[in-house]
């Protein structure tokens, strides 16, 4: 339990903290432990744009309420950003350069001006986190980086401490499914967010679509292969959607296959 004891104490060396709140594994983690040392002086704040899936926000909000810490949601549209909407390999850069700065605004409201994001340790030695650089040039604290918390540290822990994130599958924003170089618009997130929900519904969680024009590429979990092949309706939905073609990814689901 040292890293664990460890968070807790740099948790409480802030004294008063804003959790940049995904929903997510990490973030639910670390504002769980974060509520427990700080209390009211502790709070989480939910960005809500169109690379959010409209379930997530929903689950989201859920684990808020559930948690009782003080919380807010921004309104955020990442197409005012050009740089966002061309999407090139730093995307993720000024899209959250832009998450918190609006985290930022909400959070002073509340008199608290540090920031933390749920950054983990695996996630610090990725080669392609330029969202890590735009937390850094903004004062953004990493406290799992810091405690050196990798992704299997925090399940565990989670599972410990009853946050009910711990087993959930990773996932990323609905922006991570179309290509670099090919513009990211609203009806093409609302595609693979349909696409995705069409297998969420039945069950199947882990997935992604990948966006390639007129296909679809799903990337799922071995497990589901036999019942994707094997429910003709799947395909029929996500084609319904504007595709003309439903592929199957044999290399299964791969975080970050885009990169």
């Amino acid at each position: 339990m040292e890293k664990l004891e460890n968070l807790k104490k740099e948790l409480a060396a802030y004294g008063k903290l804003c959790v940049a709140y995904s929903g997510g594994v990490d973030s639910s983690f670390l504002l769980h432990v974060a509520y427990g040392v700080l209390g009211d002086n502790a709070m989480a704040v939910l960005v809500d744009s169109p690379v959010l899936a409209r379930r997530d926000k929903a689950t989201a909000i859920d684990i808020l309420e559930r948690l009782g810490v003080r919380y807010e949601v921004v309104e955020e549209n990442p197409f005012e950003s050009k740089e966002f909407a061309e999407n090139s390999r730093m995307r993720c850069y000024f899209c959250k350069r832009n998450n918190y700065t609006l985290i930022l605004e909400a959070a002073q409201r509340y008199g608290i001006t540090c920031m933390a994001d749920g950054q983990n340790a695996d996630d610090a030695q990725s080669a392609h986190r330029p969202g890590i650089k735009a937390g850094r040039e903004m004062g953004v604290v990493s406290p799992l980086i810091d405690c050196g918390l990798t992704k299997d540290d925090i399940r565990r822990y989670s599972r410990q401490l009853g946050v009910t994130t711990w087993d959930k599958p990773a996932n990323a924003c609905l922006s991570s499914r179309i290509p670099y170089g090919v513009e990211i618009t609203k009806e093409r997130l609302a595609a693979v967010e349909a696409a995705e929900e069409t297998l969420r519904k039945r069950g199947m969680e882990g997935c992604r679509v990948r966006w390639h024009e007129t296909i679809a590429r799903i990337e799922a979990p071995r497990e589901y292969f036999d019942t994707i092949l094997n429910l003709p309706e799947i395909v029929e939905e996500i084609k319904s959607l504007g595709f003309k073609y439903v592929t199957l990814d044999l290399e299964g689901f791969r975080s970050g296959s885009m990169n």
